[in-house]
């Protein structure tokens, strides 16, 4: 008995962390996050307290009959557009900058520079220059997702092991061919990496430059709802952006995953 005993014990304890490790169990802490932020809405009534329902109910007026749906494709537009192009310039500089040493050197300083200053600081300029419209949102989400970027394409490139360098060399691979066969291809999960959190960061600068000088878009009605003290609005607002993130961090997943199924599945296999 005492020996049936020891080993029980051991199994049940381990199902509880499995138990804790699964996805389900954190919808369950949210929605018991939600069931509680119901309950003390209902019995404390107050202009600055919106139940769940009412949150709900709002956020599917909102979509179907009011202005969510033109101000949330603004805002995806705007982010998707900026976000592209810093995708682009910041894999291409960072990979350079990695692997040729002139292309370092030139763009290094301004770049150490530009990296610590605060998007607030830049903001002011760039209307000064750009104006209030597309192409001034548009290009200080680019600013803001562009280092998040950079700095990933950069290690990743710069941290291509030798021996496949040295392979490359061996089957008379040209610059170019090292670049896109082998160069490329190593850096990917680390460029991966800035892609994801340069998703987020422009979701986010999205809404805030609306805030900021924006006329239509998330930031610019979730400003209009704060004037007006509309605490349900505002709080319909707030969810939506997180949904939305929630939604493009899926898909940035589901698509990172197809791409890079080789990596994902030498990892799965070292476990």
């Amino acid at each position: 008995m005492a020996t049936n005993s020891t080993v029980t014990t051991p199994r049940r304890a381990g199902r509880v962390p499995r138990a804790l490790r699964s996805r389900i169990f954190g919808w369950l802490v949210f929605a018991g996050a939600l069931l509680a932020w119901q309950r003390y809405a209902s019995t404390h009534p107050s202009p600055r307290y919106a139940t769940v329902t009412d949150v709900a109910a709002k956020w599917w007026s909102e979509i179907i009959g009011g202005p969510l749906p033109a101000a949330i494709l603004q805002t995806l537009r705007t982010m998707l557009i900026g976000y592209a192009v810093a995708a682009v310039l910041a894999v291409v500089v960072g990979v350079l900058m990695a692997r040729v040493r002139f292309v370092y050197v030139l763009v290094e300083p301004p770049l150490e520079l530009l990296r610590p200053m605060p998007i607030s600081a830049v903001i002011p300029l760039l209307i000064l220059y750009l104006g209030i419209d597309d192409a001034m949102k548009i290009s200080v989400v680019a600013l803001a997702a562009f280092f998040h970027i950079l700095l990933n394409a950069y290690s990743g490139a710069g941290s291509t092991p030798r021996t496949m360098m040295d392979t490359a060399r061996t089957f008379g691979l040209t610059w170019r061919q090292t670049m896109t066969e082998v160069v490329i291809p190593a850096a990917a999960p680390g460029i991966f990496v800035g892609l994801r959190s340069a998703l987020a960061a422009s979701l986010v600068i999205s809404v805030v430059v609306g805030m900021i000088a924006g006329n239509d878009g998330l930031g610019h009605l979730l400003m209009i709802q704060q004037q007006s003290f509309l605490v349900t609005d505002l709080i319909v607002g707030a969810v939506t952006i997180a949904m939305l993130g929630y939604v493009l961090n899926f898909a940035f997943l589901f698509v990172e995953r197809r791409i890079l199924h080789w990596h994902f599945g030498a990892t799965r296999h070292q476990d």
